[in-house]
Parts: structure tokens; sequence; C-alpha cells
């Protein structure tokens, strides 16, 4: 007589209907689509097995814990900079600055996984290791020690990090700052800052207007001509 209560010995560890199906890679595009949706708080292991329909543990086979989905999902989102081929019919200034232009289209496209990676040191990490090849390329190719690829790099790297998590936190394409600052530069004392007060009332409304993308093209632009001139390039 068969006893009820156990599986039959073909049935022994076989997967759950959903199980089969299961990869890393799957995974972490569901982990990615949680994360942009609903937020990094939304992202948790039994949230993520339960958007692919699978038991928790089985997610465990393929990333042992919530530390790895996010450094997976560093490794997604960024891969493309790393595999970007080599171009050498243009100048190495230009390289740099595309590549600055990826990594922070990386980063604006998941404003909830940028805060997150942004503001943990070993998600940054694990962002540094998939996205610098193409900046240290650029900074080779012009000529660079090893020391000042490195220092070169990590301030571009922080400038982009810094304008990201300004950016995320708008989540829109400008910023309007000049109805608030021409408001408080008019009620100034006389004489109080006086070349903010002539600057700002000389740009107006217009000349005041933020726009990420500008600003962002402008500060590479900067920190590229500072770094060809610092190096000596």
């Amino acid at each position: 007589m068969v006893n009820a209560g156990k599986p039959s010995p073909g049935r022994a560890g076989r997967p759950r209907s959903g199980e089969e199906r299961l990869s890393r890679q799957t995974i972490l595009e569901a982990a990615l689509r949680i994360v942009d949706t609903e937020g990094i708080e939304a992202m948790t292991m039994r949230r993520l097995a339960s958007t692919l329909g699978v038991n928790p543990m089985s997610i465990y086979h393929h990333l042992p814990n919530k530390a790895a989905v996010f450094a997976g999902l560093a490794e997604l989102v960024f891969a493309q900079l790393e595999s970007s081929p080599p171009d050498d019919s243009i100048a190495w200034q230009d390289e740099l600055k595309n590549a600055a232009e990826a990594y922070r289209d990386a980063l604006r496209a998941h404003p909830n996984l940028a805060l997150q990676v942004l503001s943990d040191t070993s998600a940054v990490s694990d962002v540094v290791v998939v996205t610098v090849e193409p900046f240290y390329r650029a900074l080779d190719r012009a000529g660079a020690e090893p020391r000042q690829i490195f220092e070169a790099v990590n301030t571009i790297i922080d400038f982009i990090h810094g304008f990201s998590l300004g950016e995320a936190s708008v989540r829109a394409d400008t910023f309007e700052l000049a109805p608030d600052l021409l408001t408080r530069v008019a009620t100034l004392p006389p004489g109080k800052a006086p070349t903010l007060v002539r600057v700002v009332s000389e740009l107006g409304t217009e000349g005041l207007a933020y726009d990420f993308s500008d600003g962002f093209t402008t500060g590479i632009a900067v920190l590229v001509a500072g770094i060809e001139s610092h190096l000596g390039l």
C-alpha cells in the first residue's frame, strides 16, 4: 500500500510550476521591474519570489541574498558600458565624455536603483567594476600614467554620482530655481552679495533656467578640459 503522506519517488525534487524557467537573468529582470515601478523598499526576496511565482528558497540557488540581487542589478544595468567597443576614430576627450554620458544615462533610466547604488559603498564598488573600462581606456590612449588615470576617473565618477543623486531626487528634466532665487535676491539688504545680485538680475528668469542635460554636458566638458590641462596631456 502506498503511503499517501509521502511523495512518490518519481516526483521527489521536481521543481514547482514556474521554477523550470528560473535563472539568474530572469530573477534580476524581475527585481529590476520591482525597483523601477515600486521602489527599493518593495524589493524583498519574498516579494521577488511572489512576482516570479516560485518558492523563495529557489531564488537562493541563483542569488544567495538581497545584497547579491542588488549587485546583480548593477551588473545588469551597466553591462553595456563594460562591453562598449573601443573607438580610436574619435579623440580621447570625446571618448571620455561619451563614457560619462552613457553612465549618466544608465543611472537616469533607473532612478530608484541609482539612489540605492550611490548610497551603498559595496554597491558602488559593484558598479565601478563594470563601468570604468571606457574611462580608463580613454585616458590610457591620452598617455596618462596609472595613478593619473585612477585619480582622474575617480573625480569624474564622483561628479556623475553627485549629479545623478540630485537629478534622481528631482525626477524632472529641469529644476525651477529662478522664481525663488530672484525673490530672495530682491529682498537682500543693500550691499549684500553685490556680485550675486548683479549676475542673477542680469540673467533673469530665462537665463537662470536649469536644464539637467545641459548642466551635465557643461560639467563634464569643464572636468575633461581641467584633467587635460592638469595632467599636461
